[in-house]
């Protein structure tokens, strides 16, 4: 490994003490510096053109090789603060971005919701889903739950570490705080702190989280992902009209925009437009 990216790897842990993503910005420059073969000073943005097209060679996504060149641009920005000779950033975000698809967030039908959940018989396992689907919680959040994160006292509520570090307040609605009692009253004794825990005591991993929900979707026929919960939940909320901050703010989102893209919420606007505009069309036909 280049001692830079060792240096990268210490800034990063003071940067993001709690987050995943050192583990990211590790693996994307990992992948960058084993393909280029040549040490950091030496990259220029011809080999930053051959990247690009060796990642899309192997099929992968815009939205991957972005990232990628992100991890790339952080990195050499960390360079230039930390070095006392300057060293040119290769990546150009005009030439080397690859525009991205906006696709639209699926969500879960009711339906399906219904299906899963009469599969869901253990305690542990409805309080997870249920705040996922309810709360809009992200799996990570739900992994990072610790026991001291349940606040009881006034309207039940927990305190959420959300991405980049994050922050905030999510409100639990009567259906998630009694799936959450019913597993805490019958949670085994364990040193781990963790809210939801293994049968052998330890907090649940994030892809433990996603093995058991791809098991229960197996049993019942359904195919729902957990980001998927988080999705259902802006929809409904956009639905019953709850105002978009007020929805930034339960999503976690810095940024409206991602919030309205996420819910929906031009779609439900343009619907409403049009059904109003069409009776009024066909009360005026003869």
């Amino acid at each position: 490994m280049h001692p830079e990216l060792t240096q990268f790897e210490i800034w990063l842990k003071c940067q993001y003490p709690h987050s995943s993503v050192r583990k990211h910005y590790k693996s994307d420059l990992a992948l960058f510096f084993s393909w280029a073969e040549k040490p950091p000073s030496a990259v220029i943005f011809y080999d930053v053109d051959e990247y690009i097209h060796h990642c899309l060679l192997k099929g992968l996504s815009p939205l991957t090789i972005n990232r990628r060149l992100s991890s790339l641009r952080t990195f050499y920005y960390f360079l230039s603060i930390v070095n006392d000779i300057s060293m040119p950033c290769p990546v150009i975000p005009k030439r080397h971005f690859l525009r991205k698809p906006q696709p639209l967030p699926r969500d879960a039908s009711e339906e399906q919701i219904k299906i899963l959940f009469a599969h869901i018989h253990h305690p542990r396992d409805t309080a997870m889903f249920s705040l996922m689907l309810e709360c809009g919680l992200r799996v990570s959040e739900v992994h990072h739950l610790s026991l001291e994160d349940v606040l009881s006292e006034g309207p039940p509520r927990l305190r959420i570490h959300g991405k980049g570090d994050q922050d905030r307040i999510a409100y639990l609605p009567p259906p998630a705080w009694d799936a959450l009692q019913s597993w805490l009253t019958s949670r085994p004794v364990r040193n781990d702190r963790a809210v939801f825990i293994s049968e052998h005591g330890n907090r649940l991993s994030v892809s433990g989280i996603q093995f058991i929900l791809k098991e229960y979707c197996r049993n019942s026929g359904v195919h729902i992902t957990c980001h998927q919960f988080r999705h259902t939940f802006g929809r409904r909320m956009a639905e019953a009209k709850l105002p978009i901050t007020t929805l930034q703010r339960l999503f976690g989102h810095r940024s409206p925009r991602t919030t309205q893209r996420y819910t929906h919420l031009l779609n439900l606007f343009l619907r409403e437009e049009y059904h109003r505009a069409i009776r009024s069309v066909m009360e005026h036909l003869p």
